[in-house]
């Protein structure tokens, strides 16, 4: 009977955790959450140009909003302390390893849109179970391959005439030929970045670029209905950049807080958790522990900015 009443007592005191920890994950803060990540990246060893992309990126969004949306006046301090740290981590970044390939993306011949969260427009009835089957095979194959990809992008990026650009990119953009992982991925990222270069009215108007991207983030939510159930920590990659990219046209479907509290969730099963305070954090140019600036935080940072400027 004692023993009964311990059982008891220890399940209701579980119950009482989970109920807390599942109440501070559904009120995330994610201000503070992004504060965190950008400061445990800064004190990571290691800072390739995943991460240089994320804050450009991160940085573009953010004054993008503002241009659309009054911010009210504890978002316009927010905005100013994290625009304020970006911008001095990519000096440090830049300081140390130069800007390569970067300097044109997103800071060249640019166009705003204004930013929205859209509703039903992904089709989630795609079937994926015969995917679900192959899915290991056709992972990373298809077209555009990444050297491919890589040049379209940094073409497009550095266009000054419209009429220069290569026909073999808007090809790839609008292409529906089968592709997957990381291929689908490359693709989504150079179409939001054509949609934002002032050429862009050149090749289509907003609603083609609306369609081509509802059509390829659609193909994309089959996949991520696979890699939601993996535990694998290179899928959970995969699947954070999904939602981060598809996150960046608005889509519900990637960009929402049940999407974000479950990406959130899983930096508290690595070395460190890199979204809370770390106080004991050691890395060196010989290992970095926390690995808080690895491509998979890196896609995280520009998924929780997004979640950031329009969820909280």
């Amino acid at each position: 009977m004692l023993c009964s009443e311990r059982k008891t007592v220890t399940l209701f005191f579980s119950l009482l955790v989970m109920c807390a920890v599942a109440e501070a994950e559904s009120n995330l803060n994610m201000g503070v959450l992004v504060r965190n990540l950008l400061t445990n990246m800064e004190r990571s060893a290691v800072w390739d140009e995943n991460l240089h992309f994320a804050l450009i990126f991160s940085d573009f969004i953010i004054k993008q909003k503002v241009r659309f949306y009054e911010p009210t006046r504890y978002e316009s301090q927010l905005y100013e302390q994290i625009l304020k740290k970006i911008a001095a981590f990519r000096a440090r970044i830049t300081s140390k390893n130069g800007i390569g390939r970067l300097s044109n993306v997103l800071q060249k011949n640019v166009v705003v849109s204004k930013p929205k969260l859209v509703e039903h427009q992904i089709n989630t009835e795609l079937e994926y179970r015969s995917l679900e089957r192959n899915y290991e095979s056709l992972l990373n194959s298809g077209y555009p391959n990444s050297t491919f990809s890589d040049l379209c992008l940094f073409h497009i990026t550095a266009l000054d005439k419209c009429e220069a650009i290569k026909e073999e990119c808007i090809k790839m953009i609008s292409s529906n030929e089968p592709t997957y992982g990381y291929y689908r991925m490359h693709q989504i990222l150079i179409l939001y970045i054509l949609m934002h270069h002032t050429c862009a009215p050149h090749f289509g108007s907003p609603i083609v670029y609306e369609i081509l991207s509802t059509q390829h983030c659609s193909e994309v939510y089959r996949e991520h209905r696979i890699l939601a159930r993996s535990l694998s920590q290179g899928r959970r990659d995969l699947y954070t950049e999904q939602s981060a990219l598809c996150g960046l046209f608005g889509f519900k479907e990637f960009l929402n807080m049940a999407e974000i509290r479950k990406i959130v969730s899983w930096d508290k099963f690595g070395v460190c958790n890199c979204v809370r305070e770390i106080t004991a954090f050691q890395a060196s140019d010989e290992g970095d522990i926390c690995k808080c600036a690895d491509h998979f935080h890196s896609v995280a940072l520009l998924l929780y900015v997004n979640a950031m400027l329009f969820l909280n």
